[in-house]
């Protein structure tokens, strides 16, 4: 059925294509002589600035009032640009000090152009110490969040993304950038917010948006190492080598949906590492039975439930002496690290490592977690139990309402979504 799946898709996607590309220029010409609307803007004083993309309809999200509160609490100026209408923009004077509403065409990168032109016309870049750019495509938990805009807005890095995503070209996630003035004045950063073409086709907004923009802040920083995430993999390997109770969260949260073929942590894969190199079986001479190298004594493929490093640890040598175990140690933590930080690292890390990444101080979530196939409901349980209990409702509602596209989506929108086109 699978193969039978994958030719009807290849055989939808054109039709696919097609309807996309056209919904895309539709909705270009509707909304070509709309102009974004400033509803409100207080005077700008040179403070750090946070830009916020919204898709936003009638009132805020709970969880990005909290994060508006936690930004202005920070002496943060907050710029929001809107997709969508609220019912009463007044509302939110007091959580955003510019408040812009556009026409809805051009995804996320249409509200960051309309914001970057806006503060560029104000010439806000020459006073502005530093900006970060962030979007409502994630979720934004309490837990760790004060501490996390301290450490994108104070930074001394001229580029920091909350994370990276190996997807495709190396890249940071446009959904959390962090810039200094250095960067923010740059011609070419100006250029490309300029140049940049509008479109609503995605594929086009991750090509011309997310990954040139990381070429383009690639470009405006002094030297290479300018250029980097807060949770890079890493900053991930230094502290799973280092840390055991991190080693034992890998264990038991790391990712477990199998929609898609993105790699998944296993002790499974620990143990294939270290069993070929140094675990060897033990073999005896019997009097009654005439036995062979390939007779073991003990069966080592017993199923044993695993949910630490000690388990595994165990599991692992469990016919050898104490003493032996702690011999055992450091090759245990090079390969569970190796093997995690392998994983870690595949993709879009905010996708593969939601629960890991929250656990460590990551205070976002990534919304189409379930849609895009990346999480199932055991993840997402995963995820709401490092949460409050008010916040774990509110994720899981709004995850559970997208479940995975490829079984949702039928015809030419299944073809679409599979292709990555919506």
């Amino acid at each position: 059925m699978k193969i039978i799946s994958r030719i009807h898709t290849a055989m939808l996607y054109p039709m696919a294509r097609a309807i996309v590309g056209a919904q895309s220029e539709a909705q270009r010409l509707r909304t070509l002589t709309k102009k974004p609307r400033v509803h409100f803007e207080r005077p700008f004083e040179g403070q750090r600035i946070v830009l916020l993309a919204l898709y936003q309809k009638g009132e805020l999200r709970p969880d990005l009032v909290r994060l508006l509160k936690a930004a202005k609490a920070q002496g943060l100026y907050v710029l929001g640009v809107n997709t969508l209408r609220l019912r009463d923009p007044e509302s939110v004077r007091d959580l955003i000090d510019c408040y812009i509403e556009r026409p809805n065409f051009g995804r996320d990168f249409g509200s960051y152009k309309t914001g970057f032109l806006h503060l560029y016309a104000r010439g806000w870049e020459k006073t502005c110490p530093r900006l970060l750019m962030i979007n409502d495509s994630v979720y934004y938990s309490t837990r760790g969040l004060d501490k996390f805009l301290t450490d994108m807005t104070t930074s001394d890095v001229e580029v920091l993304g909350a994370t990276e995503n190996y997807e495709i070209e190396y890249h940071l996630g446009s959904f959390c950038i962090a810039m200094s003035q250095s960067v923010l004045t740059h011609e070419r950063l100006r250029k490309y917010w300029r140049k940049y073409p509008l479109t609503d086709v995605r594929p086009i907004v991750i090509k011309r948006g997310e990954m040139k923009l990381s070429k383009t802040l690639k470009r405006c920083v002094s030297v290479p190492n300018q250029f980097r995430a807060l949770y890079s993999s890493d900053r991930f390997l230094n502290e799973v080598r280092r840390s055991p109770e991190l080693q034992d969260l890998v264990i038991k949260d790391a990712r477990t949906g199998s929609y898609t073929p993105a790699p998944r942590f296993s002790v499974e894969a620990v143990t294939k590492l270290l069993s070929g190199r140094f675990i060897a079986r033990e073999y005896a001479i019997s009097d009654k039975l005439e036995v062979s190298v390939d007779t073991p004594i003990k069966d080592l493929s017993k199923e044993t439930l695993i949910t630490g490093r000690e388990d595994l640890k165990r599991y692992l040598l469990r016919h050898v002496s104490d003493a032996d175990l702690q011999k055992f140690d450091p090759l245990l933590n090079d390969a569970l690290s190796a093997v995690a930080s392998e994983v870690f690292m595949l993709g879009s890390q905010i996708h593969q490592n939601a629960a890991i990444l929250l656990e460590i101080g990551l205070p976002i979530i990534k919304l189409d977690g379930m849609y895009r196939g990346m999480f199932n409901t055991y993840d997402v349980m995963r995820i709401q139990s490092k949460l409050p209990a008010d916040e774990a409702r509110e994720l899981s509602a709004i995850l559970l309402e997208r479940p995975y596209g490829g079984q949702m989506l039928y015809g030419w929108k299944r073809a679409a979504f599979m292709k990555g086109l919506i």
